[in-house]
C-alpha cells in the first residue's frame, strides 16, 4: 500500500509559541506555499482513493487545494492530529519550567506533557488509523503534522527514537511511505518526495 503524507504549510504564529494543538489558521504567504504541493501530488501521479486531514485549521486549508487535484474532499480524523502539549500550549519553550523542559530533553518521545500527550501516545493513535487504511489496501493520503509523519517513521519505517526527526521537519512536506508485511509485520520505506520549506529550529 502507498501512504502519502502532507505536512501543513506554515501557521500564523507570531509570537512563536508551542503549538500543538492550537488551531492556528495559515500564515499570509500560504498562497506561495501549497502550488508547489500540488505540483508534486501531479508529478508523483498520486492516485488515493482515501484521504483524510486532521481536524486543525491549518491542514483543513491545504487539504481545500489538495482536494482540487485528487477530485474529492478528504474526511477529518482527530486520530492524525498533532500532539497535544497540555500546559505547554500558547506559551514560549524558553519560558518552560526548566526541571519540565529538561525531562522532555532526556526522554524526547516518551515523556508527557502536563495535562497533554507524549509522542508514544501520538504513537497509538496514530498507528490505529494506520491499521484501518493497510485494512483497505487502497493507497491513501494524509495531510497533517510533524508528529504524526514522525510517528509512521518511527512505528513502521525503522527510523530510530533517539533521531527526533519531529523537531526537523519541513512545513508542506510531502513523503511517500510503500508498506509491505514482512514476518506478519506492517514495514515502510520512505521517501521526501517533496522537501517543503526549511522550519527554523527550536528555541528550547
Amino acid at each position: 500500500m502507498i501512504l502519502w503524507t502532507i505536512r501543513h504549510t506554515k501557521p500564523h504564529n507570531p509570537q512563536n509559541v508551542c503549538y500543538g494543538r492550537l488551531d492556528f489558521d495559515v500564515s499570509s504567504s500560504f498562497q506561495d506555499e501549497f502550488p508547489p504541493v500540488l505540483e508534486a501530488l501531479k508529478q508523483q501521479k498520486a492516485n488515493p482513493e482515501l484521504f483524510y486531514t486532521s481536524p486543525s485549521l491549518r491542514c483543513k486549508r491545504l487539504a481545500e487545494k489538495v482536494s482540487e487535484v485528487v477530485g474529492f474532499s478528504p474526511t477529518e480524523c482527530a486520530n492524525i492530529a498533532e500532539v497535544h502539549f497540555g500546559d505547554w500550549e500558547n506559551q514560549l519553550l524558553t519560558e518552560i519550567d526548566r526541571s519540565q523542559m529538561n525531562a522532555w530533553k532526556n526522554d524526547l518521545r516518551g515523556y508527557r506533557f502536563p495535562n497533554g500527550e507524549s509522542f508514544y501516545d501520538v504513537d497509538k493513535r496514530v498507528s490505529e488509523h494506520l491499521e484501518y487504511c493497510l485494512e483497505q489496501n487502497k493507497e491513501c493520503l494524509w495531510v497533517t503534522h510533524a508528529g504524526v509523519i514522525a510517528s509512521v517513521l518511527h512505528t513502521y519505517a525503522g527510523v530510530p527514537d533517539d533521531d527526533f526527526v519531529e523537531g526537523k521537519f519541513a512545513y508542506a512536506t510531502m513523503t511517500r511511505f510503500d508498506f509491505q508485511k514482512k514476518n506478519g509485520m506492517w514495514q515502510a520505506s520512505f521517501k521526501h518526495v517533496y522537501e517543503g520549506i526549511p522550519m527554523p529550529p527550536l528555541q528550547m
